[in-house]
C-alpha cells in the first residue's frame, strides 16, 4: 500500500539553499512517528510555503521576521504539484538491509525527469538515484525521503522499528526456552558469589560513538547467557555460550544501532539471565540512557610499560570509537594539550628530580606531529597550562619544599612562555601576585586560569584569575581563592566549557600512589568560580545519593580512587564529559581474580631495585555532568571505562582536545572540526551528502555545535550557547533505576 504526501513547490534558489543548509539534520528518533505534512500551493503574497524538509531542525537560510517563512524565498509556484510515495511506510528491521521503492509523479500522473532523491538522516539508511531506499537494518527512527524535480520538492516518510534476535552460541531450543522464561536458581543480588553486574554500572549514560561495552558479571561460571536490550522502538536479544569468567559481547553494529535509535529521555532496559548446570538464574536488570551526541576530538594520556610502545612509556591518543595508538614514545611525561588540539607540551626525559628538557609539538590535522621547540629546562613546559590556541604556556611553579606532583621539584617560579620560541613573556599582572601556580589550566575560552595556589597554603587552595591575552603585556586579574580543603590537596583543576566551574582532585597528595607502590586516595569534586559550595560528585566517584558505595567490590577495595580530572572542551548531547584517572576495578577483567595479571594490585610495586611496575588498575574513565549542574545536588553520573586502552599498561592523566580545526572547504562531520565553526552540506555523491567547513552563512541561524555569540543565534530556541557553540540542554532522563 502506498501513501503519498504533497509539499508546496519551491523555487530553484530556495532548493539550493536547503541543500547547502541543514536539511540533513537528524530528527528526534526516540518517537518514530510521521512528521507533519502539508499540501499548500503557497500564498501569492510570499507567505508560508508548507512543510519544512529540514524537519524544523534549522537551516542556513535567513528567517524573515516579517513573513516567518523560515528563510525560504518563495518567488513563484507551478500549477502541478509533485507527489512522492513509498511502497511501505512502516518497516520492521531485523539486522539486515531492507529495500523500499519510492516513486515520484505529478498530480496528473505524469512522470518527472531527472529526479534527485535524498534522505534527511543517513544513520537510518540511504537512497539511490533510482529511488530505492535501503534501511541499514540496525537503526530505528523516522526517515524523511525527498524528491527534487527541477525546482520542486516533495517528501514522504518511513517509520522504522528494529527487532533483532541472535543465537551465536547455537543454544538448543530447550535451553533458549529456559533462559527466556527465567528462574531463581543460584544466588543473585549483591553478595560476592551472586550473579550480578560488575560492569557497566546501573544508570550509566553512554555517549554515542564509543566502542560497545563488555558486559561483565560475578558469580558462578555460566554455560550460557541470554541478553535482552530494549528501548521504545529497538530490541535486541542474544543467546550465547558464556566465556570464563562470565561476559556478554554486544556486536558493534548492534551497539551503534541501539545508541542511534534511543532518544535522550528514553530508558534502555538491559536484562541478562545465565544457565549454570542446567539451572537458570535471572534475569538481573540494569537501566541505561544515551546522550544525543558523539564525543569529539582526541584523548591524550600518559602510559607506562605500554606494549604498543615496546614496553616503554609514551604519550598515547585515542580517537573515540578507536583503539589507542602511540603519539610519542619514550620518557615524554607531564604533558598538556591545548583545547583547540593543535599543540602538546611535555617534559622530555627525566632525572631523579625533574624532566630534563621541555618539548612543544604541533599536532597537525593529518594526525602527524611537528616539533615546535625544545627548551633546555624540563620544568618550563611540563604540566604547564596552554592557552586554547597553544601559542602560550604558563609554567607550573614549584616551591623548594612541601607537596608537589612526583618528578617535579623546585624552586621554580611560574612564568608565561611563547611555545614556539621558548621566550618568556612579561606578565607583571600575574608574577606580581602569584609565584607558584601548581597544576594550572586555562579555560576552553581562554578567559580564565585555575591553579593550586602554593603561595597561600601547602597545596590546599584552588585559585582562579581572569586572563586577557589580547593586551600588551597580557593581563591577569581578579585573583580569587575558590576552594580550600581543611587537610587535603586540591589540585588538577579543569574548567567546564562554560568557564563558570572547575572539577578538581581532592586527595592525600597530587599523585595517584606513593612512588614504587603505596596507597594514596582522592575523589573528584566540582566548585563554581564564584566560590559557591563544592559538589561531591558522588555518582562519578562510585557512591549513591546517600554516600553508600555502589561499586561491585565494595568501598574498601574500590573507594576514593579517582584522580586528575580534565574536561572535554565542548558539551556533547546535553552533558559535560569528565575524564579522570582511577584505580577502581574494571569488571572481571582488571580486578581481584580478574583475567589481566595483577588485577588485585591497586598500587603498583617495585620491579628490581629502582624500576616501578605500575598497576594495570590505573586506567582512564569517563563520566557525564549535567549542564544545569548549579541546580542539582549531584549533577554527575556513573563512570564509563574508556574503551580502546591497553589492558596491561598503567594509564593516567588524560586530556581531551578537539581535532586541529579545518579550513573552509575541508571535509567535516561536525562543526566542532571547522575553524569558522560551521559544517554544512555542500553537495551529494554516491556515498551520500558531502559535508564541508564553510564560512559563516549570511543571515543564518546556527545549528547544534555551530558558532554562536548568544543563545539567540541558535536555530533551536531551546539550545544554549556554551563556549561560543550552540548546545542542547541536558535531556529529561528516565527515573533512576
Amino acid at each position: 500500500m502506498r501513501r503519498s504526501f504533497l509539499l508546496s513547490t519551491l523555487t530553484g534558489s530556495a532548493l539550493v539553499g536547503c541543500l547547502v543548509g541543514a536539511c540533513g539534520s537528524s530528527p528526534e528518533i526516540s518517537n518514530p512517528s510521521p512528521p507533519a505534512t502539508h499540501s499548500d500551493a503557497g500564498d501569492s503574497d510570499g507567505g508560508s510555503s508548507g512543510a519544512d524538509p529540514s524537519g524544523g531542525k534549522g537551516n542556513d537560510l535567513a528567517i524573515d521576521p516579517n513573513t516567518g517563512n523560515g528563510g525560504r524565498p518563495i518567488v513563484g509556484v507551478t500549477e502541478l504539484k509533485l507527489e512522492v510515495s513509498v511502497d511501505q511506510t512502516t518497516l520492521l528491521a531485523k539486522g539486515e538491509p531492507i529495500d523500499v521503492a519510492a516513486h515520484a509523479k505529478y498530480e496528473d500522473d505524469s512522470l518527472p525527469k531527472n529526479v534527485i532523491w535524498s534522505v534527511d538522516d543517513t544513520r537510518l539508511g540511504s537512497i539511490s538515484q533510482d529511488g530505492v531506499f535501503e534501511a541499514n537494518g540496525f537503526t530505528a527512527g523516522t526517515v524523511t525521503i525527498s524528491a527534487q524535480a527541477g525546482s520542486e520538492v516533495a517528501t514522504t516518510y518511513i517509520v522504522i522499528s528494529v527487532k533483532i534476535s541472535d543465537n551465536p552460541g547455537h543454544l538448543s531450543a530447550d535451553d533458549q526456552a529456559k533462559l527466556v522464561q527465567g528462574g531463581s536458581g543460584g544466588p543473585k543480588g549483591v553478595g560476592p558469589d551472586a550473579f550480578r553486574f560488575l560492569y557497566p554500572y546501573d544508570n550509566t549514560v553512554f555517549p554515542r560513538g564509543l566502542l560497545a561495552p563488555s558486559l561483565q558479571f560475578g558469580g558462578a561460571v555460566a554455560a550460557a547467557t541470554y541478553l535482552k536490550i530494549s528501548t521504545p522502538h529497538f530490541s535486541y536479544s542474544s543467546f550465547a555460550a558464556a566465556p570464563t569468567p562470565t561476559r556478554v559481547t554486544i556486536p558493534e553494529e548492534v551497539w551503534k544501532g541501539m545508541t542511534e535509535s534511543t532518544g535522550g529521555s528514553d530508558a534502555v532496559k538491559v536484562q541478562v539471565s545465565e544457565l549454570v548446570d542446567g539451572v537458570v538464574t535471572g534475569p538481573i536488570e540494569q537501566q541505561w540512557s544515551v546522550a544525543q551526541g558523539s564525543l569529539k576530538g582526541v584523548i591524550y594520556y600518559n602510559t607506562y610499560r605500554s606494549l604498543l610502545a615496546g614496553s616503554d612509556g609514551a604519550v598515547m591518543r585515542i580517537r573515540p570509537g578507536n583503539s589507542a595508538e602511540v603519539l610519542q614514545k619514550g620518557c615524554t611525561v607531564c604533558h598538556n594539550v591545548s583545547s583547540h588540539g593543535n599543540v602538546l607540551v611535555a617534559g622530555v626525559d627525566w632525572d631523579e628530580n625533574n624532566p630534563i628538557d621541555s618539548e612543544a609539538l604541533s599536532l597537525l590535522a593529518d594526525g602527524t606531529t611537528k616539533p615546535l621547540r625544545i627548551v633546555p629546562e624540563g620544568r618550563m613546559f611540563a604540566l604547564g597550562a596552554l592557552t586554547p590556541d597553544g601559542k602560550r604556556v604558563l609554567s607550573m611553579g614549584a616551591p623548594g619544599t612541601g607537596p608537589l606532583p612526583r618528578g617535579f621539584n623546585g624552586p621554580f617560579a611560574s612564568q608565561l612562555v611563547d611555545t614556539k620560541t621558548g621566550t618568556i613573556i612579561a606578565a607583571p599582572s600575574f608574577t606580581d601576585k602569584v609565584t607558584y601556580a601548581v597544576t594550572p589550566n586555562f579555560s576552553p575560552d581562554g578567559e580564565h586560569l585555575a591553579f593550586n595556589n602554593r603561595d597561600v597554603s601547602a597545596g590546599h587552595t584552588l585559585s582562579v584569575m581572569d586572563y586577557d591575552g589580547s593586551t600588551t603585556p597580557p593581563t591577569f586579574s581578579n585573583l580569587q581563592n575558590v576552594f580550600t580543603s581543611p587537610s587535603k590537596i586540591a589540585a588538577w583543576p579543569s574548567f567546564l566549557p562554560d568557564g563558570k566551574a572547575v572539577v578538581f582532585h581532592e586527595g592525600d597528595a597530587f599523585d595517584t600512589s606513593v612512588f614504587q607502590g603505596g596507597a594514596l586516595y582522592a575523589d573528584v569534586r566540582l566548585v563554581g568560580t564564584d566560590a559557591s559550595a563544592p559538589k561531591p560528585l558522588n555518582a562519578l566517584n562510585g557512591y549513591d545519593q546517600n554516600g553508600v558505595s555502589y561499586l561491585p567490590y565494595g568501598d574498601a577495595e574500590e573507594g576514593h580512587l579517582d584522580y586528575e580530572p580534565s574536561v572535554l572542551p565542548v558539551p556533547v548531547g546535553g552533558y559535560y564529559w569528565v575524564l579522570f584517572t582511577s584505580r577502581r576495578s574494571y569488571g572481571n577483567t582488571i580486578a581481584p581474580d580478574g583475567t589481566v595479571p595483577r588485577g588485585n594490585d591497586k598500587w603498583g610495586k617495585p620491579q628490581g631495585d629502582e624500576v616501578e611496575s605500575p598497576s594495570p588498575r590505573k586506567k582512564i574513565w569517563l563520566a557525564p555532568i549535567d549542564l544545569n549542574y548549579k541546580g542539582v545536588l549531584d549533577p554527575s553520573h556513573p563512570a564509563i571505562y574508556l574503551p580502546g586502552q591497553e589492558l596491561e599498561s598503567g594509564n593516567m592523566r588524560a586530556f581531551a582536545a578537539l581535532e586541529p580545526c579545518r579550513s573552509d572547504g575541508g571535509s567535516c562531520e561536525s562543526a566542532s572540526e571547522c575553524c569558522n565553526g560551521f559544517c554544512r552540506q555542500t553537495g551529494r555523491d554516491d556515498a551520500g551528502p558531502i559535508l564541508q567547513c564553510v564560512p559563516p552563512p549570511a543571515n543564518a541561524c546556527s545549528n547544534e555545535e555551530e558558532a554562536c555569540a548568544t543563545a539567540a543565534d541558535c536555530c533551536d530556541k531551546g539550545n544554549l550557547c556554551i563556549n561560543k557553540r550552540c548546545a542542547s540542554p541536558t535531556p529529561e532522563e528516565p527515573p533512576i533505576h
